[in-house]
């Protein structure tokens, strides 16, 4: 605007100009040009503002989303637990198995804080630390998220099938161990005693697939389209299996640090099927997996 002005004197002085009626409508017309100028440039402005500040909007919503939802959860096991106190402390007569009752369902109700609390962390930890790309075996890595898990498939009496073939990548081993840690573990919990997990890859011109199936309870349709949000889960295994709706949010936000993508496939009451694609990489040194 001030531009504007500044250009219009100096085309006005510059026009030569006496005191008639010529100048004055020069002058009138001027002014109604810097008015009009004025008029667009504020809309402009106003708009370029709204698309600037519109992913910070987006940003600053789902930090909201997010706090309320962490808090809301971590609300409920701890007023479970306070309650069950006080009710305690108010009972003279209580007997010894039912104290024994109460601290154990004060022991449930911290375990599932720990639970919460170390998922928000890991969260935390995926969004600060730094990427580290190195062309890998995915199938060490594969295998390394396996025998992390063979213990928790062991109480299940689960079966983890490793079918991989050999295929290198450019990646960060630790993103691509957690996200498939995740997956395993995720497949064990929902499903029965006595199944088997398969782990599959291929590589094909997408870059390299990675396939978790399970034979567990499956994802009705309506729901696949929100199981990746935090803390989203399905009405109809929030009474069979405990947890907060975490992991698959931190694994598929952990892919997308190395460029990565998650699928799924599931049909209810057979199973799912988790996918992870990596891209295409130019090779670097290979980093060795401990």
């Amino acid at each position: 605007m001030t531009m504007s002005i500044i250009f219009s004197s100096i085309f006005y002085v510059a026009s030569g100009q006496g005191m008639n009626d010529d100048s004055y409508r020069l002058a009138g017309g001027l002014v109604l040009l810097n008015i009009g100028i004025l008029g667009v440039g504020s809309v402009l402005s106003y708009w370029l503002a709204r698309i600037t500040l519109r992913p910070i909007e987006k940003t600053l919503d789902q930090q909201d989303q997010y706090i309320a939802d962490a808090s809301h959860e971590l609300r409920t096991p701890l007023a479970s637990t306070l309650l069950s106190n006080e009710v305690a402390l108010k009972n003279r007569g209580l007997t010894l198995p039912q104290a024994r009752a109460i601290i154990e369902g004060n022991v449930k109700d911290m375990q599932e804080l720990s639970v919460l609390s170390e998922g928000l962390l890991q969260e935390s930890e995926n969004q600060s630390s730094a990427l580290k790309f190195a062309a890998v075996d995915t199938r060490n890595v594969i295998q390394w998220s396996i025998e992390k898990l063979e213990a928790i498939a062991n109480e299940k009496h689960a079966i983890i099938k490793n079918d991989t073939v050999s295929i290198m990548a450019v990646t960060d081993a630790d993103v691509l161990h957690r996200a498939l840690v995740i997956l395993i573990e995720n497949a064990i919990k929902y499903s029965p005693a006595q199944s088997t997990i398969t782990v599959t890859s291929y590589r094909d011109h997408h870059g390299v697939a990675i396939v978790v199936t399970d034979q567990g309870v499956g994802i009705d349709t309506d729901d696949l389209g929100n199981i990746f949000e935090r803390f989203y889960r399905a009405d109809h295994t929030r009474a069979q299996v405990a947890g907060y709706g975490l992991g698959l949010s931190i694994a598929k936000k952990s892919l997308e640090k190395i460029d990565g993508k998650m699928s799924v496939k599931s049909t209810v009451g057979t199973g799912s099927e988790f996918t992870i694609t990596l891209p295409n990489r130019n090779e670097t040194p290979v980093q060795q997996i401990s």
